[in-house]
């Protein structure tokens, strides 16, 4: 939920002091709004804690009267911003953890694979799996055409989606064999997302 919209219900922010404060915050600086996106929940703590920090008073109006100060509006930008960018970082975080696990069980899936050519054995369930997904595909865009099945209908989509999920594993089969580009995507996506160093 964005953060204006969360804030926009007058009678919220009377029942709630918090709110209030962080409404106050948002109307002195209504630019902090897109800090935080979507996921605004966490921010009207945040920037409640803050405006009483600043301010010295839990009281709206007093808070919004304190903030006539230029300066006091400075260090609430300064602190919104370093909140919304330790709250990127977290999430970046997340997701390099994510990322990095998925590459070591990638990585331990190809060591499995290089002992088994070792030891002069296949590994015939990935290859099972990766035979019937081909042929899972195969049969869906066949059944579809040979059978005039229309796409738009619910036997139609189910097998769209099916056929869209094996064709999936099939392309993941290919990028774990030939190092396909899905790591590198993943790791340009995080990187393009990233919050700039200087800021």
């Amino acid at each position: 939920m964005n953060l204006l919209d969360l804030l926009g219900d007058a009678a919220a922010i009377a029942a709630n002091p918090i709110a209030g404060l962080a409404k106050v915050a948002l109307d002195v600086a209504p630019d902090i709004a897109s800090l935080f996106g979507d996921d605004a929940e966490k921010a009207v703590g945040k920037l409640a804690d803050t405006v009483r920090t600043i301010t010295g008073t839990d009281d709206p109006g007093k808070a919004r009267e304190v903030l006539a100060d230029p300066n006091l509006v400075f260090q609430l930008r300064s602190q919104a911003q370093g909140f919304a960018h330790a709250e990127r970082m977290q999430q970046m975080t997340g997701a390099i953890t994510t990322l990095t696990a998925t590459l070591a069980d990638r990585q331990n899936a190809r060591a499995r694979d290089s002992e088994f050519i070792k030891a002069g054995r296949s590994n015939t369930r990935a290859n099972v799996l990766l035979v019937t997904a081909g042929l899972g595909i195969v049969g869906g865009i066949g059944f579809m055409v040979f059978g005039h099945v229309d796409g738009n209908t619910a036997v139609g989509g189910c097998i769209i989606s099916v056929v869209t999920l094996l064709a999936g594993k099939f392309a993941t089969a290919f990028d774990f064999e030939f190092g396909g580009s899905a790591d590198s995507e993943q790791t340009r996506t995080l990187l393009a997302q990233a919050p700039s160093i200087g800021k």
